[in-house]
């Protein structure tokens, strides 16, 4: 691997200027990695912008992943439970997506480690709207089906915008029409 030095060169009015020392590209991997999980392919990137030949980032990047400290696996396990109380699964998987990460990278892990998208989207509703829901529905025979449609319409388009199945938005949003009925 070759050592960068620190070279001279002439700024504008001929004054000579020493340009700073990069760091071994490996040293750089392992600071990136340090301050949290990055995929292969935002790794290369952020090492190339940086000025690190392909080559070089390339060999830093096996290099870390032999030594384990770079993973695609805990990587995506790491973005899914970052992602997982405010997206569904399809926003999540857009995003493993853009990382160069196929679906496979999560699926054993996932459903050993976190709840399904029904309750997430559940969980979602209650930190969102539980308190409208609450006051429009505390007197189940005044209810006011305008504004339950009105909240309606408003979870569903929030929660299909985050990437959940249409089917796990109804099915929540009846979970949660019942234990307030079942509360009241």
């Amino acid at each position: 691997m070759m050592k960068r030095k620190a070279a001279d060169s002439k700024s504008d009015d001929g004054e000579r200027v020493k340009q700073k020392r990069l760091p071994s590209a490996k040293s750089k991997v392992v600071s990136l990695l340090a301050r949290r999980e990055h995929s292969q392919l935002e790794l290369k990137a952020k090492l190339t912008q940086r000025g690190y030949t392909d080559e070089e980032a390339s060999d830093a990047i096996r290099w870390a992943a032999s030594h384990q400290f770079q993973s695609d696996e805990r990587f995506a396990l790491s973005l899914f439970r970052r992602r997982a109380s405010t997206f569904g699964d399809r926003a999540i998987q857009a995003e493993l997506g853009q990382h160069g990460l196929s679906n496979s990278h999560l699926e054993a892990d996932k459903t050993a480690e976190s709840m399904c998208e029904i309750e997430r989207a559940v969980a979602w509703v209650k930190r969102r709207k539980a308190t409208a829901l609450d006051a429009l529905l505390a007197n189940p025979e005044s209810t006011d089906t305008g504004e339950l449609l009105k909240i309606k319409s408003s979870v569903f388009r929030a929660l299909s915008s985050r990437g959940f199945e249409f089917s796990h938005i109804d099915q929540a949003w009846r979970r949660i029409l019942d234990e307030f009925n079942s509360n009241a």
